[in-house]
C-alpha cells in the first residue's frame, strides 16, 4: 500500500499544485506570525533584561512602610552585598522651548559602578538640579531647554538644560521618546507624588532577604532573573495579544484552504472514478482505497506544510531585516525559530490536508465497482444537504439575525457580535443551496443574452452544485470578511464625529496646572484667528445637603456662545445637576438644595440634565459660597467648515501662546480625537485587507483548481464541441465565463453580507441614528465585486488555455 500510495501521488502531482499551494499559503502565515511573535517576544525580553543584567535580587516596597532611604541603607551594609542601587522612576509631562508638550518617563540614574546600565553617548551626566540627560530617540540636543511637570501637578515646573545623550540603542525605552535621566533626588523632584522604586542589588540572595526582612518584614524580594522576566511581560504581553489577533486571520485562511483542498480532492476522485473502481474490481478493498487517498493527501500535506515552514521562516526573515533597515525603535535580535513553530506548521497543514481529504476518500469508495466504471463525470449532480444541515443553518441564520438586530436596536457591540458571527457560520453553512441556486439565476440570464456560449457556461457552473459551493464559498468568506471591515471603517469614520460631538460638546479646551489661567490669556486665545468665542471654566469642590462634589462654575452667556450643542445652563439661583447625582441626592427639578462652600451656603433650585452633562452653577452664585476663584479650564468654539490643515494650525497658535503663557498646560478638545480616531480606522483596514488578502488569495487558487479539474472532466465533452466548430477561442471563453460567473456571485454575495454585518456592527457602536447610508463605501463594495469577477477570470486563463491546446482526437480518446 505504500508503494501504492507514493506512485498515485507521484502519477498525479500535477493536479495537486493547486492543493499544494493553498495548504503552503495557509502555513506561511502561521509560521510567519509564530516566528514573528516569538522573535519580537525574545527581543523585548533581551532589552528590558538588561538593567537586571548584573542584579542578583531586587527589593519592592511591598506592604512595607520604610523609607527608601533606609531600606539601601540596610541592604547596602549587609553581608555579602556587593553593590546596591536605589531605582526611582515617575512619569512626567515635557514641554520643549518651542510650546510642543509631550510625556515620558523620569529614570534614576544609578552612581558610577556595575549597577549603572545606562550608557552615556555623548556630553555628561547630570550633576546639579538645574541639568538633565535625555534618551537617543528624544530628538533633544545637547544644550536645549526643557521643563519638566509632573503628571499631578502637585510639584512647581522646572526648566532644565540638556546636558547628556542617553543611548538607548537596544533598550526597551527606545520606545518612550521622552525618557529623561537625573540622579534620585532630581527624580524626585520631577515626579512628586507619582514616583515608584526598587532597590536593585549585586551579591548573595540570601543575605538580601535576610536583612530587609530586619528593617522591613512587608517588602517584597525577588530576584533578578524573575524581575527582569516580570519587567519583560508588560511587553510581551501586547506582543502575544497581537500575536493572537494574526492568528486569527491565519485561522480564517486555514479554513478557507480546508475548503479548497476539500473540493481539489472531491473533483479529483471524481475523476479517477473509473480508475479506483478498477483497483477494486481487481482485489483492493474498499478500506484500502480510502488508506490510499488519505496516504496521498498526507504526502501532499507533508511536503506542502514543509515548504510553508521554509516560506514562513523566510518572510519573518524578510521582516526582521526591513525592521532593522528603518531602525526600529526595538531591534529585533536573530530570527527566532523554536521546534515548536515548526511542529506547528508541520501538523496544521498536514493534518489539514488529511481532514479535509476524508470526506472525498469516504465518497470515492460509495459508488459499486462496475457501477464506477462507468463514465459519470459529466453527469450532473443533484444538491443533497441533509435535514439536520438545513435545520442547524436555518436556527443559526435566526438566532444571528435576532441577536444581531437586538444589538442595533440597544446599540450594545457586546450582543451584536456573536448575532453577527452566528448569522455569517449560518450562511456559510447554508451556502451549498444559496450558492448554486444563485449561480442558476445568474447564469440563466446570462444565457438569454449572451449566445450560445453563455448557455453552456452557465450550464457547466451549476452542473455541479456542490463542487460549485465549495469553490465560490472558499472565495464568499474572504470577500465577506474584506466587505464588512470596509464598510464598518467607512460607516464609522463618518458617523463617529457626530458621536463625538455630542460627548464633547466643546471644540478645544485649554487647561491649566497650578494658580488657574491668567486674566489676560482668555483674551489672546479667543483673538486667535479661526477661534469664534471662549469661555472660562473654574472646578471647585462644594457640598450638596452636606454631599461633596466637583461642580463647574460658569458665566451662562459665554457658556452658550462657546458650547457646540444645546446644553442646559445655570441661571442665578440655580444649579444645574446630572440627573444620577439630583437621584443620589434625592431631588428633583425645581427642588431646593443648599449648596455650601469656604465662603457659606446659599439656597438655589435645581434644574437636572441629561446624563454624561457636567453640574454646573452660575459664576454669581460660586463667589458667593467659595469667595473668588480663578478660572483653570477655558473651552473655545472655533469657525465651522475648518478643513483638517486649518484645524491642525489653530491647534498649533493655541499651543504657542499657552506655553509661553502658562507652562504645563495643555490644548486638547474633539478635534485632536476625530484626528486620531481616523488614523486608528485607516491604520485597522490597511492592515486587516491585507490579512485578509492572503485568504482571499488562497481562495483564487481554489477557483483556478476548479477549472483545472473540470477541463479535465470535461475533456470529451469539449472534443465534442470542437469536433462541431467551437474554436479554441470559444473554449477559453466558454472557461472563462463559468469561472466569471462563479467568481461573480460569491464576490455580490459576499459584499452583501459584509455591507449588513458591516453597517449592523457600526450601529451597534455608535448608534442606529448615527448611520447614513451616504456613509456606505458603494464605489469600494463595487470595486470588490468587479475585482472579485475578474480574479476569477484571471484565475481560469492558464486551465482555459490548455484546455483549448488539446486537440479534439486525443481528448476523444479520454
Amino acid at each position: 500500500m505504500r508503494h501504492l500510495v507514493l506512485a498515485q501521488a507521484r502519477a498525479h502531482r500535477g493536479r495537486y499544485v493547486a492543493s499544494a499551494l493553498a495548504v503552503l499559503v495557509a502555513v506561511a502565515f502561521v509560521v510567519t506570525t509564530l516566528v514573528l511573535g516569538d522573535t519580537v517576544s525574545a527581543s523585548v525580553t533581551k532589552s528590558t533584561a538588561e538593567q537586571y543584567e548584573n542584579v542578583s535580587a531586587a527589593v519592592l516596597p511591598g506592604d512595607s512602610d520604610v523609607a527608601a532611604d533606609d531600606l539601601l541603607a540596610a541592604v547596602a551594609t549587609a553581608p555579602g552585598v556587593q553593590e546596591a542601587a536605589l531605582d526611582v522612576t515617575g512619569p512626567v509631562r515635557l514641554v520643549d522651548a518651542d510650546g510642543a508638550s509631550s510625556h515620558g518617563t523620569a529614570t534614576a540614574v544609578a552612581p558610577e559602578g556595575t549597577l549603572r546600565w545606562q550608557r552615556l553617548g555623548d556630553g555628561h551626566w547630570p550633576s546639579a538640579p538645574g541639568e538633565v540627560a535625555v534618551g537617543s530617540t528624544a530628538g533633544r540636543a545637547i544644550g536645549d531647554t526643557v521643563t519638566i511637570l509632573d503628571v499631578a501637578g502637585s510639584v512647581p515646573p522646572s526648566t532644565v538644560e540638556v546636558v547628556g545623550i542617553v543611548d538607548l540603542e537596544g533598550s526597551a525605552l527606545a520606545l518612550n521618546a521622552g525618557s529623561v535621566f537625573g540622579d534620585v533626588a532630581q527624580v524626585r523632584a520631577w515626579t512628586g507624588d507619582t514616583t515608584d522604586w526598587e532597590v536593585r542589588v549585586m551579591g548573595d540572595l540570601d543575605a538580601v532577604r535576610t536583612a530587609v526582612e530586619a528593617v522591613a518584614p512587608g517588602a517584597e524580594v525577588v530576584s533578578g532573573a524573575d524581575r527582569a522576566t516580570e519587567v519583560a511581560g508588560a511587553y510581551v504581553g501586547d506582543i502575544s495579544l497581537l500575536r493572537n489577533v494574526l492568528l486569527c486571520f491565519a485561522a480564517i485562511s486555514v479554513v478557507v484552504a480546508g475548503l479548497v483542498i476539500a473540493n481539489t480532492f472531491s473533483v479529483l476522485l471524481a475523476a479517477r472514478t473509473r480508475e479506483l473502481a478498477l483497483m477494486r474490481c481487481v482485489g483492493v478493498t474498499a478500506a484500502q482505497v480510502r488508506r490510499s487517498v488519505r496516504g496521498e493527501a498526507l504526502v501532499v500535506g507533508l511536503v506542502s506544510a514543509a515548504l510553508g515552514v521554509l516560506t514562513g521562516c523566510g518572510l519573518a526573515a524578510a521582516v526582521v531585516a526591513a525592521a532593522r533597515a528603518v531602525d526600529a525603535p526595538i531591534p529585533l535580535s536573530s530570527v527566532s525559530v523554536t521546534v515548536t513553530t515548526v511542529l506547528v506548521g508541520l501538523i496544521v497543514g498536514t493534518g489539514m490536508t488529511v481532514v479535509a481529504a476524508n470526506g472525498a476518500a469516504r465518497a470515492a469508495t460509495r459508488v459499486p465497482a462496475l457501477a464506477a466504471l462507468q463514465p459519470l463525470e459529466t453527469q450532473p449532480e443533484p444538491v443533497r444537504d441533509s435535514w439536520l444541515r438545513r435545520i442547524c443553518a436555518a436556527l443559526v441564520i435566526v438566532g444571528g439575525t435576532l441577536l444581531l438586530a437586538a444589538g442595533v436596536a440597544v446599540a450594545n457591540v457586546m450582543l451584536a457580535c456573536p448575532g453577527g458571527l452566528l448569522l455569517f457560520v449560518g450562511v456559510v453553512l447554508a451556502s451549498r443551496r444559496l450558492v448554486p441556486a444563485a449561480v442558476a439565476a445568474v447564469g440563466d440570464v446570462l444565457a438569454r443574452i449572451g449566445g450560445p456560449l453563455a448557455t453552456l457556461a452557465a450550464g457547466n457552473a451549476r452542473r455541479n452544485p456542490r463542487r460549485t459551493a465549495a469553490t465560490a464559498t472558499a472565495l464568499f468568506i474572504g470577500v465577506t470578511l474584506t466587505a464588512t471591515i470596509v464598510v464598518g471603517v467607512g460607516t464609522l469614520k463618518v458617523g463617529a464625529p457626530e458621536v463625538i460631538d455630542e460627548q464633547f460638546p466643546v471644540d478645544m479646551a485649554v487647561s491649566a496646572p497650578g494658580d488657574g489661567i491668567p486674566a489676560d490669556l482668555s483674551a489672546r486665545l479667543t483673538s486667535v484667528d479661526r477661534v469664534r468665542a471662549g469661555a472660562e471654566i473654574a472646578t471647585v469642590e462644594l457640598t450638596l445637603d452636606g454631599t461633596e462634589t466637583s461642580v463647574l462654575g460658569v458665566d451662562p452667556e459665554a457658556m452658550a456662545s462657546a458650547l457646540r450643542r444645546e446644553v442646559r445652563l445655570p441661571e442665578a439661583g440655580t444649579i444645574v445637576l446630572e440627573q444620577s447625582l439630583a437621584g443620589s441626592l434625592g431631588v428633583e427639578d425645581g427642588a431646593t438644595v443648599t449648596v455650601g462652600g469656604p465662603a457659606g451656603s446659599r439656597d438655589l433650585t435645581v434644574a437636572t440634565t441629561e446624563a454624561g452633562m457636567p453640574d454646573m452653577i452660575a459664576w454669581s452664585d460660586l463667589t458667593a459660597v467659595a469667595g473668588a476663584v480663578a478660572p483653570d479650564t477655558l473651552w473655545l468654539k472655533l469657525d465651522d467648515g475648518l478643513s483638517d490643515e486649518d484645524l491642525v494650525a489653530v491647534t498649533d497658535d493655541l499651543a504657542k501662546i499657552t506655553a509661553t503663557a502658562l507652562p504645563g498646560s495643555e490644548v486638547v478638545g474633539a478635534v485632536q480625537v476625530r484626528q486620531m480616531l481616523e488614523k486608528i480606522l485607516d491604520t485597522m483596514l490597511l492592515i486587516v485587507g491585507g490579512l485578509l488578502s492572503v485568504a482571499t488569495v488562497i481562495a483564487l487558487i481554489g477557483v483556478g483548481n476548479t477549472m483545472a479539474l473540470s477541463v479535465l472532466e470535461r475533456r470529451r465533452e469539449t472534443a465534442m464541441l470542437r469536433s462541431v466548430g467551437l474554436s479554441r477561442a470559444g473554449v477559453r471563453s466558454l472557461l472563462v465565463r463559468e469561472a466569471s460567473i462563479i467568481a461573480g456571485v460569491a464576490s455580490f454575495l459576499g459584499v452583501a453580507l459584509g455591507l449588513l454585518l458591516g453597517a449592523a456592527g457600526t450601529a451597534s457602536v455608535i448608534g442606529a441614528s448615527h448611520l447614513a447610508v451616504g456613509a456606505v463605501p458603494w464605489w469600494q463594495l463595487a470595486a470588490i465585486v468587479l475585482v472579485g469577477g475578474l480574479a476569477g477570470v484571471v484565475a481560469s486563463l492558464v486551465p482555459a488555455r490548455r484546455a483549448s491546446r488539446v486537440s479534439p482526437v486525443a481528448a476523444m480518446a479520454g
